[in-house]
């Protein structure tokens, strides 16, 4: 499966379904707090981002070892109202793949085929790559042109998300969708 293969009129999960399968998994503390931020978020032009603290530190922990750009995959689920929806309420990202083969320089980095191949294994039935990260080390958290053009080429769905993280700065910025909107700070949250 490439990504570009995953259609974007797929049937996915409901948030409620995805809530009742996270209970039993012993996140239901979170789950109340992440579906009051869901409901607040309805009607909003971009889905609640839900990391997985998982996810959060394998990410951090590989772009703060290197003084070049460094990234990977995004693994989890887009989550709609309803079964049949096309725009998602919420993007659930369970875990961060890292490039390992990548070409990278200070200010560039390419991901080669070994990090899709690695996304491809470590995906639970049911997930999708529903985006990437990549580091700016020390030049601030932003989207780039490349960057942009990058999210519209290879992750150009509703749910798919761009997170780059200065691990110089300690910042962090959130994109979503081809057009690769700028994801406001309520629209993140971590699920321990």
């Amino acid at each position: 499966m490439r990504w570009t293969d995953v259609s974007t009129t797929a049937t996915y999960r409901s948030f409620s379904a995805w809530c009742d399968s996270m209970r039993r998994t012993g996140a239901a503390g979170s789950l109340e707090a992440i579906a009051e931020r869901v409901a607040a978020r309805r009607g909003s032009d971009s889905p609640l981002v839900v990391l997985a603290s998982e996810a959060g530190r394998a990410a951090w922990d590989h772009v703060v070892r290197s003084p070049l750009e460094r990234g990977g995959l995004l693994l989890g689920e887009p989550l709609v109202e309803r079964v049949g929806d096309a725009e998602p309420l919420a993007v659930f990202l369970r875990a961060a793949v890292p490039g390992l083969d990548d070409d990278a320089t200070e200010y560039s980095l390419r991901l080669n085929a070994g990090v899709w191949d690695a996304a491809r294994a470590a995906l639970a039935p049911g997930e999708v790559v529903v985006g990437w990260f990549h580091s700016h080390p020390d030049i601030g958290a932003f989207f780039s042109g490349t960057d942009r053009r990058t999210q519209a080429g290879f992750f150009g769905h509703p749910f798919s998300v761009g997170w780059v993280i200065d691990p110089v700065r300690r910042e962090q910025a959130w994109f979503v969708g081809p057009r690769s909107r700028e994801l406001p700070v309520d629209a993140l949250v971590t699920l321990k």
